[in-house]
């Protein structure tokens, strides 16, 4: 038997890349596809069960549309059951008034098990482990949304790890954490956070996907991640040390982004250290970037290259005010070459660029 373990689709998610309007509609609307773009997957490779662990909407219910959508989409694939339960952002997850398909299977504040052959599904939203009673003659699956802790009594949304060893647990879906992890449980079975299907910052950069499980002659679950975003978020540092116009600039940066794909988000990080009088223009870089990529963030993390002992016998008010920025103890040196970047280039008449 097949199944997919899924979690943190977060439909109706705010876009915390700083995108257009547009594109953030765009985006939002990518997502909520990748929720049919899943059971599309399960059908074509005969999945029986998919498995939400959790944050299926990103603020509550999520919208009458989106609730919709998923109702229908749940509803389209009858031969596939659904299984369901809400995370800390989702938390009922649909309203009373829904009409909810027959193949859709919820879980509450208590735990619940379905049963499907000798497999068990069983979920709690708020669980306490020292209730949790399965059977070790069945294959079992727990569902948890949170994040885990190596503790034995729950806090919060914390998950106590080792109060689940020993409790005849094979697989532990997990949700809360937004990207692949997988590692053992006890001797018997592995807990494993799913990740979010489509990644929505640059806090969730890299492959991102759901788990296919399937259970084996030897009653074992084998699990296997499966990437499968339509567009993935990447966060490219690039050194600048050494450049001297704006042409090194952009040959440096168009050298570090080779092998993404046009289709993809990137986040730029310049870092290095630069003369206040290398002309950059990261406004022109950034324009030049959106052609080649879906959306492009740049971070500038540059700092001032500047050697104190030049400016001690500076009688200028430029060595006045590098002497000023040194001498301050308040300020880390990152801060410091932050303040002379910014003073030193206002001081020759020019735009801010290193901030």
């Amino acid at each position: 038997m097949k199944l997919i373990h899924c979690a943190d689709l977060h439909l109706d998610s705010r876009m915390e890349t700083h995108m257009s309007a547009e594109k953030a509609t765009r985006r939002r609307s990518e997502i909520l596809g990748a929720f049919a773009r899943i059971a599309d997957y399960a059908k074509e490779n005969g999945v029986a069960a998919i498995l939400i662990a959790g944050d299926l909407f990103d603020r509550g219910t999520g919208t009458v549309k989106t609730r919709r959508f998923v109702l229908n989409t749940i509803a389209a694939h009858p031969e596939i059951l659904f299984y369901y339960l809400s995370g800390n952002h989702d938390e009922s997850g649909f309203e009373p008034s829904d009409d909810l398909p027959e193949n859709l299977f919820l879980f509450g504040s208590d735990w619940k098990t379905y049963r499907l052959g000798d497999l068990t599904l069983t979920g709690c939203e708020r669980p306490d482990p020292m209730t949790l009673s399965l059977r070790p003659e069945d294959l079992n699956i727990v569902l948890l949304h949170g994040q885990i802790v190596d503790a034995l009594t729950a806090s919060g949304e914390n998950i106590p790890l080792r109060a689940y060893r020993k409790k005849h647990i094979d697989y532990l879906a997990l949700g809360h954490l937004h990207s692949y992890s997988s590692y053992p449980l006890d001797e018997r079975g592995i807990a494993c956070y799913a990740g979010c299907p489509e990644g929505r910052g640059f806090d969730e950069c890299g492959e991102t996907g759901f788990v296919l499980l399937e259970t084996t002659p030897d009653r074992k679950i084998r699990s296997r991640f499966i990437p499968f975003a339509d567009r993935s978020l990447h966060e490219i540092s690039v050194d600048l040390t050494g450049i001297a116009t704006q042409n090194a600039l952009e040959e440096r940066v168009d050298s570090a982004l080779v092998g993404i794909p046009s289709k993809d988000m990137v986040k730029v990080v310049l870092e290095g250290k630069l003369p206040t009088d290398v002309p950059l223009d990261l406004n022109q870089l950034e324009e030049q970037l959106e052609q080649s990529f879906f959306f492009v963030k740049i971070s500038n993390k540059i700092r001032l290259l500047i050697r104190p002992e030049d400016y001690a016998h500076d009688i200028s008010l430029k060595g006045e005010f590098v002497r000023m920025t040194y001498a301050r103890e308040d300020l880390s040196e990152e801060e410091k070459d932050r303040v002379l970047a910014c003073g030193l280039q206002v001081l020759c008449g020019e735009e801010p660029t290193l901030l």
